[in-house]
């Protein structure tokens, strides 16, 4: 009868980055993220090439003259999240709660908070990455690098973004990430699909869409998202030493690495037994408990949001746009 107090959200944003590690042209190889995952200790650096500009001549030379590429070594930056809690199996003789039900809803609870605050992270990656550069912005007012979209512009925006994408060289397929006001305009454009007064479901197709809870609106605005281009972002995951290890210490403490349902995505696990006196821990009901056993779980991953290399933002474009709706 609880189930709604501990309910998930919508984490579109972290779903686009932990996506981008399966698609075909993803930016994250197979090599890349299990060097990263036993990477605990040191950098992980990964060769990338800055833009060049070069020019085509118009005679014919006995000399060819030397072109050579422009390198850098490109520092991923991870940050460590943990989180744990405790059980001990002697409340629960006189509890009406299960012991397995407290294990699940402890566990739930930190994994909800858990993808929020991943999700926060890669919408936090996606606004600092977003385009600066457009090679044709329509007709379309770009305030702080965002694609301004007024009331009357809301139902062409949508599919004009794709349009801007294409003007900057990048074809898709498109990954939408939108705020409930995008969801609803969304709804809407389906409202006018095929057989319907105005077909406007191009307006819309071609978009593989996420959607967040997590994305605010700014004032005086509707709808925020972004459009990002498959193949331009990523997630790496690293672990801990004794959980590569898989180490058991002589007095039970015990290291691992599992699975986090719902994200899919790789835990290092930790566990010991204690004893203790928890006498105060709930009240009337262990007041006898002087010295008792009790089991620790505790969990973290080092998570890096990985954009695709470009050398000069202010320069060159991105695959990353973002716009918002005004509500005048």
């Amino acid at each position: 009868m609880s189930k709604w107090t501990a309910r998930p959200s919508r984490y579109g944003a972290f779903d686009v980055f932990a996506s981008g590690n399966n698609e075909a042209d993803s930016i994250i190889s197979p090599e890349l993220l299990e060097t990263a995952a036993r990477a605990v200790g040191q950098d992980v650096q990964v060769p990338v090439f800055d833009t060049d500009s070069v020019s085509i001549g118009s005679t014919r030379s006995a000399t060819i003259v030397d072109s050579e590429n422009t390198g850098q070594l490109y520092t991923v930056s991870f940050t460590t999240y943990a989180w744990g809690f405790t059980i001990i199996p002697a409340l629960f003789m006189n509890n009406e709660h299960s012991m397995q039900a407290d294990f699940n809803r402890k566990f739930t609870k930190y994994l909800n908070k858990f993808a929020e605050v991943l999700d926060t992270s890669c919408l936090s990656a996606l606004n600092t990455s977003k385009n600066q550069v457009f090679g044709d912005d329509l007709d379309y007012t770009i305030t702080a690098n965002t694609v301004a979209a007024t009331l009357a512009q809301q139902d062409d925006v949508i599919g004009d973004l794709k349009i801007m994408q294409k003007a900057n060289d990048f074809y898709g397929p498109y990954h939408l990430v939108g705020n409930p006001g995008v969801e609803r305009r969304l709804t809407k454009l389906a409202e006018h699909g095929l057989y319907n007064d105005v077909n406007r479901s191009m307006q819309y197709m071609g978009y593989d869409v996420h959607f967040t809870n997590g994305l605010a609106n700014a004032a005086n605005k509707i709808a925020t998202g972004y459009l990002v281009n498959s193949g331009s972002v990523g997630q790496l995951y690293r672990h801990e030493r004794e959980a590569l290890l898989g180490r058991t210490t002589s007095d039970g403490h015990q290291w691992g690495i599992g699975s986090l349902p719902m994200l899919n995505i790789p835990v290092d696990t930790y566990f010991y037994e204690g004893v203790g006196d928890y006498n105060a821990i709930a009240g009337a009901a262990s007041a006898d408990m002087t010295r008792a056993y009790k089991e620790h779980y505790g969990f973290a991953i080092e998570v890096a949001n990985v954009v695709a290399y470009n050398d000069d933002l202010a320069a060159n474009s991105n695959p990353i746009i973002k716009f918002d709706i005004a509500n005048a």
